[in-house]
């Protein structure tokens, strides 16, 4: 019985000491003189919406290899040069593969000449329906017999699948080439490509042909555009990310392959995004708040933050069109504190 008497008297004297506790903290605050601060309030307005990576150029390149094995007659480029769609790289000795396309472009010529005999003398009458067939039936083994020579003997020419500057030559006249030895690389300077991964929540954003810009470190005050041309059609499930790329036109060959950018995409533009200044933003554990300004004080606001600028941050929860936000003197205001605004 004593104890139970013993735990009443302590629980009313602990909620004694606490209402007195808060009664002597709001009256201290409410003695407390006026903070001087400088306020702004949350305006609406449009936000053009954007997304950065950093991420590496590439570009598309192939190397030259042989289908058909035989000793380089010549080379015909320059390390380094630039070369046109089709220009013959490489040479090959192709001697045994002329003389078997003119064979079958002759015996092509020879099985014409008896097909054309052979149908003015069925015309007649002379001959059976039955030679004819079996004429025009060579005509045609032997004129495939020449395509397929004339495109063995072509095989024997390298020749560059697209413009762009080849590397060093991997080979000399003379050495002996085997089916898919490297050759020399070709790559296309022309047309770099981007390639980044944008999280997944900017997918109904994400437009083919939105304009992606580039800046480079080589060229710190020079801006590189280009155009989206690939969303990947499945999200990475291991970081909820989907992968696109972008083209970038280079023909002042100012970017090279392998070159560190920073890439930032337009994905349209947000209506009616409250913004405030960014110094009003106070940093806490979970996040950020600011102080608003309510009859003369002032009260803490938990805000989510969306999209920077330079001077100012977008809020998506927390305050409403014209409510004022310190954005002077908030380091100094305590919640619940009267502040006075510096004119």
């Amino acid at each position: 019985m004593k104890k139970k008497i013993l735990v009443v008297t302590l629980a009313i004297a602990t909620a004694i000491t606490l209402v007195s506790y808060k009664f002597k903290h709001r009256a201290a605050i409410a003695s407390a003189p006026s903070v001087m601060v400088q306020t702004s309030p949350v305006q609406e307005g449009s936000l053009p919406q954007e997304i950065h990576a950093i991420a590496t150029l590439s570009a598309r390149s192939v190397q030259i290899t042989p289908e058909i094995a035989g000793h380089v007659n010549s080379v015909l480029f320059q390390d380094g040069a630039m070369v046109k769609c089709g220009a013959v790289l490489v040479q090959l000795d192709d001697a045994v593969y002329k003389a078997k396309y003119e064979s079958a472009k002759a015996r092509l010529q020879f099985s014409e000449n008896k097909f054309r005999r052979m149908a003015l003398l069925g015309k007649k009458g002379v001959i059976a329906q039955q030679t004819i067939d079996q004429a025009e039936s060579d005509l045609k083994e032997r004129r495939a017999e020449m395509q397929e020579n004339a495109v063995m003997l072509d095989k024997m020419k390298l020749t560059a699948p697209f413009d762009g500057v080849v590397g060093r030559s991997q080979i000399n006249p003379g050495n002996y080439v085997t089916v898919g030895q490297n050759i020399v690389l070709l790559t296309d300077t022309k047309h770099l490509r981007i390639e980044y991964t944008v999280p997944e929540k900017y997918l109904p954003h994400l437009k083919i042909g939105q304009e992606v810009k580039v800046t480079a470190a080589a060229y710190p005050d020079q801006v590189f555009t280009g155009k989206l041309t690939f969303i990947s059609p499945t999200i990475n499930a291991d970081n909820r990310s989907i992968a696109v790329y972008a083209e970038i036109e280079n023909d002042a060959g100012q970017l090279a392959a392998g070159m560190y950018v920073d890439a930032s995409q337009s994905l349209g533009t947000t209506e009616h995004a409250l913004m405030v200044p960014a110094r009003s933003l106070v940093p806490v554990l979970d996040g950020a708040q600011v102080f608003k300004v309510v009859d003369g004080k002032a009260y803490s606001v938990n805000v989510v933050v969306g999209q920077r600028t330079h001077e100012s941050v977008q809020i998506t929860q927390g305050l409403a069109k014209n409510d004022i936000v310190i954005t002077d003197g908030q380091m100094k205001v305590k919640n619940g504190m009267p502040v006075q605004v510096k004119l």
